[in-house]
């Protein structure tokens, strides 16, 4: 009897979610999620110009009733320019005639997207294929970029992309305010997160520990270099998640956990790597932070982009394609550190 009593009295190992649920708590204070929150809500303004610019917006922006949130048309401006103009766009056909001035007054200090395609009229002639510049838009070199076809397929390719890096700083307002550009934000932000966290792991000796986000497999080690990555990541999930249009609250990392959390093999991870990588330690973790977080950001921005978790054929593809990632990266660093010696 006795020994029942004092069996029901041993308190109940803790499950992961719980364990999970804990170390997670240590970031609620490290966060400042009213200045995410202000970051979504930044003002971030392109001018279009050119005789089809009107075609653009409605494009990226077909619910701009009575006027887009972002896009303004250059002659007619609604509040000057200011700091939180971050482009102009022109846009024409390869019919329309060649303008004497592309940008407006008071924008030459703007770099110029000038965005050309296929008129209805031509499209009996040879098509042209979606292209971008040879060099970045600058404000004293305009950056041509050609579609195959005025739409957000086409315009992923090149254009978008090109353009959230010109509103840098304002990238999650771009996002939060006008769907269309939420997944090309969202690799950005995913990108980035992944080559910082390539450099701390690089630049630290973490010890038998993968990171991401610090819990995936399980035990907590080397905590300063750990916790660093996992805010670094925990950042990210939740700059996604506002340029989706989410508020920003730790709830989101909770949220996302059954999306990032399993199935993405990261043992076999770290293996392929070992096995691939001849120089052990601190290049295969920063290979593997680096390919880590490409999957986290990746399967996040598509959970929110399709309200559902990926699917486990995307899932393996998304990992076998970090693993190739990192493998190249971590191999050309070692490559570039021979030839120094």
């Amino acid at each position: 009897m006795g020994m029942g009593s004092d069996a029901t009295a041993l308190p109940r190992p803790s499950s992961p979610a719980d364990h999970i649920g804990r170390w997670l708590e240590q970031f609620r204070d490290r966060v400042n999620f009213n200045a995410l929150d202000a970051q979504a809500r930044k003002p971030v303004r392109l001018l279009v110009a050119g005789p089809r610019g009107g075609e653009l917006v409605a494009v990226l922006d077909p619910d701009a009733a009575p006027h887009s949130p972002v896009f303004e048309f250059a002659d007619k401006l609604m509040s000057p320019i200011d700091e939180s103009v971050k482009a102009i766009i022109y846009v024409r056909t390869i019919d329309d005639p060649p303008a004497a001035e592309l940008a407006p007054p008071g924008a030459a200090h703007l770099p110029l997207f000038v965005v050309e395609y296929s008129s209805g009229a031509a499209q009996t002639a040879p098509g042209i294929a979606t292209s971008g510049p040879d060099k970045k838009p600058a404000s004293d070199r305009p950056g041509t970029y050609r579609l195959s076809a005025l739409d957000a397929v086409e315009m992923r390719k090149h254009l978008l992309h090109d353009l959230v890096v010109a509103c840098a700083g304002a990238e999650i307002a771009l996002g939060a305010a006008l769907p269309v550009f939420r997944p090309t934000v969202a690799a950005k932000l995913t990108l980035d997160c992944a080559v910082t966290c390539l450099k701390v792991a690089g630049a630290s000796a973490l010890a038998d520990h993968v990171p991401l986000l610090g819990f995936v497999l399980g035990g907590i080690a080397s905590a300063g270099d750990t916790i660093a990555i996992t805010g670094l990541q925990i950042d990210m999930l939740l700059k996604i998640s506002a340029a989706y249009g989410k508020k920003a609250e730790l709830a989101r990392v909770f949220e996302l956990l059954p999306v990032i959390g399993g199935g993405y093999g990261w043992r076999a991870l770290a293996r392929e790597l070992s096995g691939f990588i001849p120089v052990a330690g601190i290049a295969i973790k920063a290979g593997i932070a680096y390919a880590g977080t490409l999957v986290v950001g990746q399967a996040a921005a598509y959970y929110y982009e399709y309200g559902k978790p990926l699917a486990a054929d995307k899932t393996s593809a998304l990992y076998y394609d970090a693993l190739e990632r990192a493998k190249k990266l971590v191999g050309d660093a070692i490559d570039r550190a021979r030839r120094k010696k």
